[in-house]
């Protein structure tokens, strides 16, 4: 009970919550490896490049060539900057130019079913974020938001600066979700053939849970839909001054 021995509980106590620490950031560590992973492996399922050779193939025997060369430069470009030379964080830029070919890939195969719109703040476009995080929700707003309404869909993506924040929208006109849903897809209970996973398997739960570990809980993921038929908008929200 002596000086020395309150200097050796003290130290003890240090150990343990270093201990506790650095066990916190392995199993982390090891979270984030398998988001990474998991999206790593749906983006190079064939499925989707199979439809896209096939609707390139289409266009070559039809003797659409022009638009056949335009779509393999797109389809080359969407592959190469999805993997980004094995980067884990790229420039909101080149995110979003992912997106834009994998929407002009989406417009072959489905002509005059929707159009894409972009507006964006050019000050925000070079901080960089985890990769692959828009191209998912936007696939999810066109597969379950505008591929099977009666009307023409629209995406639009947003990128703009909000006082010490920058905030990225994707919101589409198309079949919406009512609060309950909402609810379901935030806390990951909706099941699998729902609005959290797009057909790649790979939804929000993954981008939720790649954005709390890579900025360390301070970026939101947000769902606004007034019901059926209203359309649907994600938010995704980020520190200005935290970059992953």
């Amino acid at each position: 009970q002596d000086e020395i021995g309150q200097l050796q509980s003290a130290y003890n106590d240090m150990v343990d919550k270093i201990q506790q620490l650095l066990d916190a950031k392995v199993s982390e560590q090891k979270r984030l490896r398998k988001a990474e992973l998991n999206i790593l492996q749906e983006q190079i399922k064939p499925h989707f490049l199979y439809n896209s050779l096939g609707a390139i193939s289409y266009l070559v025997t039809s003797q659409q060539n022009e638009k056949a060369y335009d779509l393999i430069i797109s389809l080359s470009e969407y592959y190469r900057e999805s993997l980004s030379k094995g980067n884990k964080v790229i420039p909101l830029s080149t995110e979003i130019n992912i997106v834009k070919n994998y929407l002009k890939l989406q417009k072959v195969r489905f002509p005059d079913a929707f159009t894409d719109e972009y507006e964006l703040e050019e000050a925000a476009l070079s901080y960089r974020i985890p990769r692959l995080i828009l191209q998912p929700l936007v696939e999810n707003s066109f597969n379950y938001g505008i591929r099977n309404i009666s009307w023409r869909g629209r995406i639009e993506l947003s990128v703009y600066r909000r006082e010490e924040e920058i905030c990225i929208s994707i919101w589409d006109n198309g079949a919406g979700m009512e609060p309950e849903r909402i609810e379901q897809v935030l806390c990951g209970h909706a099941g699998e053939a729902e609005p959290s996973s797009g057909s790649n398997g790979v939804g929000l739960k993954n981008v939720t849970e790649r954005l709390k570990l890579y900025f360390r809980g301070q970026a939101r993921l947000q769902i606004f839909s007034e019901g059926e038929g209203t359309g649907t908008e994600v938010l995704i929200t980020i520190p200005g001054n935290s970059e992953p």
